[in-house]
């Protein structure tokens, strides 16, 4: 008993012990937050106040771009999207000021006493609750589809009120104390296998759930013909940006080789998008081995990242939609980059250098929504990491090579990727047309949403002020801490990756894109176990362990749903097995073309819905199953957004004398307008349940049309 209050003693005794150094780190380190944080909110009244609203201006240039029916997305903010933008050029260059300011011998000779350095404390983490409440206070304005109940907001009800938060609270101290301590030698190999284990099943549930059939995809039709349609016409010998366009870039050629060892498919297609979105978290998962020896911080930080990026939708969230835009398209090149960058920063080497420079130039090839985002980040992360123990003039020589380079192996990239496209397809590739789909989106605002001034997001950005931060401060004081250089270059590619929900600000879109945030909550988190254990059980270090790990291991225990997972896959496996097509409309359609078609034959396919429009339909679908490619060079149904590719579409059909055209013909599809120069053009060939061919009065074939 004796014993045991000693020991209650000395810890409260080193939890309020500090010394001179810690307090004037501290408060350099708030007053540079906080001085940036308001400039930052003066700088956006400012541009708030005084900058021209035009957006009435631009939607009405926007409908002459955009067909009618997807007129509805236009929601233009340029005040919003200039103070994002100033922002983003802002935060290092403010934090880089108050570091230079707070960091002067006038502010040295301020005198911290124990009281100011507690206060600050108090006041920081008083911030923080603050935040965490009115994240969760106001319903979010953008919540979208209103049908649906989605959200962080959701997230946190759920969390709070189920028996697995109540779990939460009675295993968080064990797992704070081995994340405090560590496991003995005895438990150690018994603990990591528990944990590679844990990965490994949540790994291999990723990979069942990505894959799919024609029917068993979790998730809307248009998203997965959004990113079939493409790949279902360059296997059929088109080529992106000399015979069509896409929106979600130029990945298909890239996957050309692979499709052309296997039969591809629905099916063959779901399983390599599967394999690379595993893949993709592999690279998270070893890139956090690289940089963290901590195995409980490595493990539940990633079960944040997989849970928040890919499960929330399927345990939480109440919308399956699996979205292979995002996951692998979205992650692959970004993941891969994250490990090859932290394996630089722990060993520089030049080879590794230009490979990573030719890896992110490949990735805006891919992806260009986060290709560029990859590319901008290492190239303004080797510009960071080279201002240690360089005076301005070697550092301006050093900027021009390093830019130098970065743009030769960006020019040399897309030139042997023209190369590429030339072999394919005898003409190269028009490079204006890559930037057609996100000039559209910026110019015209194109489902843009306001961001709310009090939300999650307010946390996420300070994760990443404090990386930027701790990152810059490392490096002016000319100290070689991997963690930090690391935290800063996440924290700038995490702004980057963010782009994506400051353009389009709901829930659905923060989510997949904080894992940045987790990965730096990862390194914080380290970097506080590894700085010795009378450092951690200090007050403001022991607070932080607390509050990360509080929250990294209620997510984990969110995760931990195994039968409901298994069920979900288990009730889709024998409908993927057989691979067997259900529904009518699609074994018809499929069925009809193969009948009427060859192998490697354009077709034209359209599919018409009540309102008088074409609508997003399984185009991508019926080419890949038939084998046959469109004779257009618009995109596909679901990506048919200018006007000017409807008019190429109305004048591709009014031209047409040797292409044969599938309709499918329900009750509406009459009343189409399209359907005039159908009738004034075309007879009716061939019929089959809801679909129908029509052949130009010009045609000619040796196949005899079925009757």
């Amino acid at each position: 008993m004796f014993n045991s209050l000693i020991t209650v003693k000395l810890f409260f005794l080193n939890l309020f012990e500090t010394d001179k150094e810690e307090k004037e780190i501290f408060l350099r380190l708030s007053l540079g937050l906080l001085s940036t944080i308001v400039i930052l909110i003066l700088i956006n009244f400012i541009i708030y106040s005084i900058y021209p609203n035009n957006s009435e201006a631009i939607a009405i240039q926007a409908k002459q771009l955009v067909v009618q029916q997807q007129q509805f997305w236009i929601w233009p903010e340029p005040v919003e999207h200039f103070q994002i933008l100033i922002s983003i050029i802002c935060i290092p260059l403010l934090i880089f000021c108050s570091i230079k300011v707070f960091s002067a011998k006038a502010s040295s000779r301020i005198v911290i006493t124990d009281f100011m350095y507690y206060l600050n404390i108090a006041l920081w983490f008083l911030f923080l609750a603050v935040l965490f409440y009115l994240a969760f206070k106001f319903d979010d304005p953008n919540n979208w589809p209103p049908r649906l109940k989605y959200g962080i907001r959701i997230f946190f009800k759920t969390m709070t009120s189920e028996l697995r938060f109540f779990i939460t609270l009675i295993i968080f101290p064990l797992i704070t104390y081995f994340i405090f301590n560590g496991v003995t030698n005895k438990y150690y190999k018994f603990v990591n296998w528990v944990f590679y284990s844990l990965v490994l099943f949540f790994l291999s549930i990723m990979f069942l759930f990505s894959i799919c059939n024609m029917e068993t995809y979790l998730g809307t039709e248009q998203n997965i013909t959004s990113v079939l349609y493409s790949v279902s016409q360059v296997q059929q010998g088109r080529a992106l940006l000399a015979d069509f366009t896409a929106q979600y870039g130029l990945y298909p050629h890239f996957l050309y080789p692979i499709f052309k060892l296997i039969n591809v498919n629905v099916l063959s297609f779901s399983l390599i998008m599967s394999l690379l979105t595993v893949t993709s978290y592999s690279f998270i998962f070893f890139g956090l081995r690289k940089i963290i020896n901590n195995n409980f911080v490595v493990c539940f930080s990633f079960f944040a990242i997989i849970y928040f990026s890919y499960f929330y939708s399927f345990l939480d969230g109440g919308w399956f939609d699996l979205r292979y835009s995002a996951n692998p398209i979205r992650m692959l090149f970004p993941a891969l980059i994250l490990f090859l960058v932290f394996t630089y920063i722990l060993n520089p080497k030049k080879i590794l250098y230009l490979f990573i420079i030719f890896l992110s130039s490949l990735s805006i090839l891919w992806n260009f929504d986060s290709g560029v985002i990859c590319f901008l980040s290492f190239y303004i992360y080797v510009l960071y990491e080279k201002i240690a123990g360089n005076n301005l003039r070697n550092y301006a020589f050093t900027f021009i090579k390093h830019s130098i380079i970065t743009a030769s192996i960006l020019a040399l990239t897309f030139f042997l990727f023209s190369i590429v496209i030339y072999l394919q397809s005898n003409s190269f590739p028009n490079w204006n047309l890559f930037l057609k789909f996100p000039s559209l989106f910026g110019m015209t605002g194109f489902g843009s949403m306001p961001m709310p001034i009090f939300h999650a997001w307010n946390l996420v950005f300070l994760v990443y002020l404090y990386g930027i931060y701790i990152g810059l401060n490392s490096v002016l004081l000319n100290k070689k801490i991997v963690k930090d250089r690391v935290a800063f270059f996440v924290a700038i590619f995490g702004i980057g990756i963010s782009s994506y929900y400051l353009n389009r600000s709901h829930d659905f879109n923060l989510l997949p894109v904080s894992y940045p945030c987790f990965i730096l909550l990862a390194i914080y988190l380290s970097k506080l176990l590894d700085s010795g254990r009378v450092n951690l059980f200090r007050i403001k270090n022991f607070l932080s362990v607390l509050i990360i790990s509080f929250v990294l291991v209620t997510i984990f225990v969110q995760m931990l749903q195994p039968t409901r997972l298994l069920n979900i896959v288990a009730d889709r496996t024998q409908h993927i097995i057989k691979n067997t097509v259900n529904n009518k409309f699609l074994s018809d359609g499929i069925e009809f073309i193969k009948l009427n078609t060859n192998p490697n034959e354009q077709i034209v396919i359209l599919i018409a819905d009540q309102d008088k429009g074409w609508i997003p339909g399984p185009d991508a679908t019926l080419h890949l199953e038939t084998k046959t490619s469109s004779p257009f060079i618009i995109p596909g149904s679901t990506e048919l957004l200018f006007q000017s590719d409807l008019n190429i579409l109305n004048q591709s059909l009014a031209d047409n004398i040797s292409h044969k055209v599938f309709i499918d013909f329900t009750g509406q599809t009459k009343y189409h307008p399209l359907m005039k120069i159908i009738d004034d053009n075309y007879f009716l060939g061939a019929r089959l349940g809801d679909w129908r061919m029509y052949l130009p009065i010009s045609f000619k074939s040796n196949i005899e049309p079925i009757k």
